[in-house]
Formats: structure tokens, sequence, C-alpha cells
């Protein structure tokens, strides 16, 4: 009976091997399946690559130039000069000497101390027509101008306060017939002008000589022409 049931498996075992049995499942081993898969043959088609990268700027390189040494601005220090000098008026125009004139002329005027002197008078000087000239100064004032010595002047003095950082030294001195005050002014040690204040005890009145060259003649001359003060 065994024997029996043995053979009809074998035959259905052998049935299906051809057939396929509705309703009969049958399973395929991996390994099978494996071999009997058919792949298509894959190609790999090269893709052009496209750069999206934005192509970066060319790098700036910032160098020091050198810079020469006179293109820049300079320090310069302005260190103090000297005091500037005061610039001169013109040199007086001198009237022309007559040939035929008195040798001597006389200088006429109000005294410059009128509360000290006696009313109605004036002062005379006299003067070598030859070295001096009566004249005008560069503000209208009437003076003596030397002939020879340029800037050598003559001229009505009252007094008047001095600036910082001038002096003046007083002597009193005798000259001719009248008694003076004689103010030398100095600035810094310079001396500037020489002043004289006095008279015959009927007037009193001032005189200043200015000078720029040659004051030691200047004031030796200026004095020969103060030495014949008088009142009229």
């Amino acid at each position: 009976m065994a024997k029996k049931l043995l053979l009809v498996l074998s035959l259905l075992l052998s049935a299906c091997a051809s057939h396929a049995v509705p309703g009969l499942v049958t399973v395929t081993p991996a390994s099978s399946l494996l071999e009997m898969t058919v792949y298509p043959n894959l190609t790999a088609t090269p893709v052009p690559r496209t750069s999206t990268r934005t192509p970066l700027s060319p790098t700036i390189t910032r160098t020091a130039s050198p810079v020469p040494w006179k293109s820049l601005p300079q320090a310069t220090a302005t260190l103090p000069g000297p005091t500037p000098t005061e610039t001169l008026l013109p040199a007086l125009e001198l009237p022309t000497a007559q040939p035929f004139a008195r040798a001597r002329q006389p200088w006429r005027g109000e005294p410059t101390y009128p509360a000290d002197s006696r009313p109605g008078l004036l002062f005379r000087v006299d003067y070598d027509t030859d070295q001096w000239a009566l004249t005008e100064d560069n503000f209208g004032v009437t003076v003596l101008a030397h002939r020879e010595i340029p800037y050598c002047t003559i001229l009505p003095w009252s007094g008047r306060g001095l600036p910082s950082g001038w002096q003046v030294t007083h002597e009193f001195r005798t000259i001719g017939g009248a008694d003076f005050d004689v103010h030398t002014v100095t600035r810094n040690g310079v001396l500037e002008f020489v002043a004289y204040v006095g008279g015959d005890r009927k007037i009193v009145t001032g005189f200043q000589v200015n000078f720029q060259e040659q004051p030691e003649r200047c004031i030796q001359e200026a004095e020969a022409v103060l030495a014949t003060l008088r009142s009229e």
C-alpha cells in the first residue's frame, strides 16, 4: 500500500515539470530567479558639465608707492625777523637860493608856549641862506631845511608825550643869548631827535631838530641858528 502511494506522488511531480497545475503554487529558488532575469545593457552617456559658478573678480592688490619727500607738505616755522623800519617821507624840494639875496635871512613866528610868553611878541632866528632854506614840510608846517644834509630840519615844537620804548634826557644849556632846556630823545638806544625849549625871558618857544644822516653836523649847524633866537 505504501509503495502504491509513493508511485502516485512521483507521477504527479513528473507532470508538474511540463504543465502547471491550476491552484498549485510552485516556489522557484532565488538562485534560479537570478539566473533567469535578463537585464538590459546599460550604456553611460556622458553629460557635459556646464559650470554655473560665477567667475571671481580679479584680485586687486594695493601697493604703497613711495611719495617723493618734496611733494609732502613741509612744516615751516616763521622766525621773528628784524623790526620793520619806518618808511621815510620823500625828501623836501627846496627853493633855489637867490644869487643876490642877503647872506642871512630872518625866520619869524609865534612862540609855541604863548602862555609863558609876553603877548604880541614873535620869535626870530637868523639863518644862512647858503645852508638853509625856509620851506614847508610834507605836513604843511613851516621849517628850515638844510641844503646839504638830507632830512636835516628845524621846526617849531611844543612838547608831547613819547611812545613806549622812547627815552628822553634833559640838559640846561645857554646857546648864544638864550637859555634852553635841551631834550635828547632816543629809542632803544638810537638817537631820534633833539628838542630845544627856551627864550630870552620875554618869550618861551621850542624847536625840534630832525635828522637821518650826519646827526652831529646837523645838530651843530642847527644850534648855530638857535643861537640867534630873540623876541621882537
